[in-house]
């Protein structure tokens, strides 16, 4: 994670990474950036993020594109109880 990008730059980086085509970008990043409730974080850069929120933009990065898999180690260690409830929403 890069602490000078922000949410939405992050997501761009690597929906392009991996492949996602330029017309479909924008629409992905916004369903990851809702998906993930990080609406009210998606201008902030990353090194300004709290410790739940860049577990989100992980998580978030990790499944734009349409990841068939990802491996995951302890993804709500630390959270809160409402935020570990809507990450393992997110996964399920």
């Amino acid at each position: 994670m890069y602490d000078k990008l922000s949410v939405e730059e992050h997501l761009v980086f690597y929906a392009r990474i991996k492949g996602v085509p330029e017309s479909d970008i924008e629409r992905e990043v916004d369903y990851v950036v809702n998906k993930c409730a990080l609406s009210n974080e998606r201008t902030k850069l990353a090194g300004n993020l709290s410790g739940g929120n860049r577990r989100k933009l992980c998580l978030g990065m990790a499944v734009i594109g349409g990841s068939k898999v990802i491996y995951l180690d302890e993804p709500t260690s630390g959270m809160d109880p409402v935020s570990r409830r809507y990450i393992w929403d997110i996964l399920i």
